[in-house]
């Protein structure tokens, strides 16, 4: 298509890709790899829950008590746990 005198843009518009990734791909670039889920993922409160198969608000309330340890984030305040420690109270949990 670039030798029918398209630009990158014009070309991106018709396969509604950016004219950057075009770039990319006429050029033979490869995309940015994108970052495989490591341990340092962030995980809300739902998702904490039910993985310890508990409900919410049993896991604020242990956040509230210093069991969990969360990251408060926005101005909401909304919590967030890191993957990994989750992944040791676990098995923190399973030792004792």
């Amino acid at each position: 298509m670039r030798e029918t005198g398209l630009t990158y843009a014009e070309i991106g518009r018709r396969f509604g890709l950016s004219k950057e990734r075009i770039r990319q791909i006429v050029k033979r670039i490869s995309s940015p790899k994108k970052p495989t889920p490591e341990i340092d993922v962030m995980l809300r409160v739902g998702q904490v829950a039910q993985l310890l198969g508990m409900h919410p608000n049993t896991v604020r309330r242990w956040n509230n008590k210093g069991i969990l340890k969360a990251y408060r984030i926005s101005p909401r305040g909304d919590r967030r746990f890191r993957r990994r420690d989750i992944d040791g109270f676990l098995k923190e949990a399973e030792i004792e």
